[in-house]
């Protein structure tokens, strides 16, 4: 058996989003594939989010400190050798020990926070904490996970690290997402947030890197005669925060507030219908590690257009069409094709699927555990020693 300890911080506030949804879908898979061959623990200074202890069966260990880096550096490394973890896994970019326990995993989605033009005029504190979080885990984790071979190489150049101790495993879309839905479900959905029958989808935040004010603009080009009739309503889903506010006050200064709508924060159980009523979905973020939207946009059987940087082309791998996310007209010309041409439409989405099809998180999180073995000193074949450890607990 294999007792492997999560950093269970980001599982204490209930909100399936980002490194929650990573952390809950990799090793939901992982349970199922492993079963007894695996035991779960979270380590975490208050309670998990009961919601999460509903998805996963985890154990969680809860012990306090006065401060977060007394809890990480002191008070978790004594919990994890208590606990007797063979791996502990730290799923959110951070927070591994610096002394060594056990053997120690981080999954670093991106650097985009270390980069300079993404977190300007951050506080020393938030500095610092983040300097010592990376000099950690150079020191003390045996492998690093990643999502795309885009992050490996901006990860490797970043923290100086050899490529054999960086590892690419692709996030995947839950599947949920490939279940098509009934026209009515649908509709109620678009009901629900008062939606027209035609419309792009951006899902995400309003922070810098998003982009988000080059889709507006982009949509004011279409308005200017560029599609008789005009264009189909864009909605710009997600919470109304970080540069929301400058956002909305660009999209009155256009005149678009008909044709922009920006509905808040989808719930959950509604993204699917969400995806499945698009017409497309657009993503012209300038810098991603991943671009999780992407797969679950391709699993619903929606076209899907996105920006030529980082790591889009890569998830894409050709079955959708990309943009300059620097220049609204590039943006514009794209979306225009897909109003104008039902057969790409068709052809996109039909790509898209079997694309999506490529990324799991069973695959995940089999790769995951034979990242966990070969830190062991263990058979790589993760099926093979699983069934070699169930075969003795079972004597």
């Amino acid at each position: 058996m294999i007792r492997i300890g999560l950093d269970g911080r980001v599982l204490m506030h209930y909100e399936m989003r980002g490194f929650a949804r990573y952390t809950v879908e990799l090793f939901r898979a992982m349970k199922e594939i492993a079963g007894a061959g695996i035991e779960l623990y979270t380590f975490s200074p208050g309670p998990i989010a009961p919601e999460f202890l509903a998805e996963l069966e985890i154990k969680p260990v809860i012990f306090p400190a006065r401060r977060e880096v007394l809890w990480e550096q002191v008070e978790l490394p004594k919990q994890l050798r208590r606990t007797r973890i063979d791996v502990f896994h730290a799923t959110a970019n951070r927070g591994l020990p610096y002394r060594r326990v056990c053997k120690y995993v981080v999954t670093c989605h991106d650097i985009i926070d270390r980069l300079p033009e993404y977190c300007a005029g951050e506080r020393w504190r938030g500095r610092w904490r983040k300097s010592y979080a990376d000099f950690a885990s150079r020191r003390s984790a045996g492998k690093y996970i990643t999502v795309s071979e885009f992050s490996k190489r901006d990860i490797c150049r970043f923290h100086g690290l050899a490529a054999d101790r960086v590892v690419v495993i692709y996030n995947a879309a839950s599947r949920r997402f490939y279940e098509m839905l009934p026209a009515d479900d649908i509709a109620r959905v678009r009901d629900k947030y008062r939606l027209p029958p035609e419309y792009f989808l951006f899902l995400g935040g309003f922070d810098r890197k998003k982009n988000v004010g080059a889709l507006v603009d982009a949509v004011a080009l279409m308005q200017d005669g560029r599609l008789p009739g005009g264009a189909p309503a864009l909605v710009l889903a997600g919470d109304r925060k970080w540069d929301f506010a400058d956002v909305a006050e660009r999209i009155r200064a256009l005149g678009l507030s008909q044709q922009v709508l920006c509905p808040g924060q989808i719930a959950d159980e509604d993204l699917p219908a969400m995806y499945q009523g698009a017409l497309a979905f657009v993503h012209p973020s300038r810098y991603e590690g991943f671009g999780l939207q992407l797969v679950e946009a391709m699993a619903s059987g929606v076209p899907v257009l996105a920006a030529e940087t980082t790591s889009l082309p890569e998830v894409l791998d050709g079955c959708g069409l990309l943009f300059d996310p620097a220049d609204p007209d590039s943006i514009a010309k794209q979306m225009a094709r897909i109003v104008g041409d039902p057969a790409l439409r068709g052809a996109l989405a039909a790509k898209g699927r079997q694309r999506a099809g490529f990324f799991s998180w069973h695959k995940a999180a089999e790769q995951t555990l034979g990242v966990y073995l070969e830190l062991l000193g263990r058979s790589a074949d993760v099926r093979q020693e699983l069934a070699a450890t169930m075969s003795e607990q079972s004597r």
